[in-house]
């Protein structure tokens, strides 16, 4: 049943007896606790959770600035510009900073919402304003051919580890969101890459990890 919560320290009346939470299990999907907004209210009434914090969920569901963050510390990263309502390029501009074939994303929506890969620059247009129907700024990225895996990784406590490498091969021309929910893609579990490969892919997740200050479990691509 619905419970009416009272805000000032997330708890509830079930008969007239005061129910409160020792902790929280966060499993909420997109906002507002993958960007930090849910964390940073429990942090307020001082109520623990599952999770890493408010600031690195922010930081992590920003794509842009997280990718700025990463390249910083010396991590390779697609080529990418950010644009808004506000701040646009034109389509010349966007085609010689980052060329075609292009993706076109909002910056802060998740699972592959709002997201075109774009060849022509006669497309642009659209799929940005495709993109800002979804948020009110848009991540312009470098295409870059090659194998699509996905590593999961967690701290057990001790150490952190990586969890064995998926493989993601779309039926469509990306990893959209019906090749993501919909069967439109098959995903292989242990990737077919060498060991070599295998080794720096779990390097790179667990150094992402560790220097982000994550906790819990989390994924990278």
């Amino acid at each position: 049943n619905k419970q009416k919560i009272n805000t000032s320290d997330f708890s509830y009346l079930n008969d007239n007896t005061k129910i409160q939470f020792d902790k929280i299990f966060i499993a909420l999907h997109g906002p507002p606790a993958e960007n930090g907004l849910i964390q940073d209210y429990f942090d307020s009434i001082k109520l623990p959770y599952t999770s890493c914090n408010a600031k690195i969920s922010a930081l992590t569901f920003d794509k842009f600035e997280c990718n700025n963050t990463l390249r910083k510390m010396g991590f390779r990263c697609a080529d990418s510009i950010m644009i808004s309502s506000e701040i646009r390029y034109s389509e010349n501009d966007i085609t010689e900073d980052i060329g075609l074939p292009c993706f076109v994303k909002p910056n802060g929506a998740g699972s592959s919402h709002g997201i075109s890969k774009v060849k022509q620059e006669s497309k642009l247009n659209s799929a940005i304003n495709y993109a800002l129907k979804h948020d009110k700024k848009v991540l312009i990225e470098q295409f870059i051919d090659g194998t699509e895996v996905s590593c999961g990784v967690y701290f057990d406590g001790n150490q952190i580890n990586s969890l064995p490498i998926t493989e993601i091969i779309s039926e469509n021309d990306f990893f959209d969101y019906e090749a993501k929910y919909e069967g439109k893609s098959k995903e292989i579990t242990p990737a077919r890459i060498s060991d070599e490969v295998k080794i720096k892919v779990e390097d790179v997740a667990k150094k992402v990890y560790s220097i982000l200050n994550m906790s819990g479990f989390s994924r990278s691509e």
